[in-house]
């Protein structure tokens, strides 16, 4: 019983040392969130493209062209001055109008 006892005492450590962290050490700019959100969803965007083209499958490629549009907008709500992020904002909003456009057309 007291190995067991002393296994423990290492994981118990640990998990006070998190809930004890500071909360500052665990707060993210609006742009890091944003980079963050943005660099899952090109993952996830180069799947549906990827599979668009190998199941015809664009519906999927224009939600998640959707999505990207929605996190850019609302980040840009937050952050009106960046203007790196508006001009990426209207080339994403073109390539989701083409998306739909294609949609429209298979239809």
């Amino acid at each position: 019983m007291f190995r067991c006892l002393l296994g423990s005492i290492p994981a118990l450590v640990m998990a006070m040392a998190g809930f004890c962290a500071p909360v500052s050490a665990w707060q993210v700019s609006d742009r890091q969130a944003y980079n963050n959100k943005m660099a899952l969803l090109t993952v996830i965007l180069e799947g549906a493209k990827q599979r668009a083209v190998e199941a015809d499958d664009l519906e999927t490629l224009c939600l998640v062209m959707s999505i990207g549009n929605d996190v850019t907008e609302l980040y840009l709500q937050e952050q009106t001055s960046d203007q790196q992020i508006r001009q990426r904002l209207i080339g994403m909003r073109d390539d989701f109008s083409a998306c739909i456009g294609l949609l429209d057309n298979s239809l």
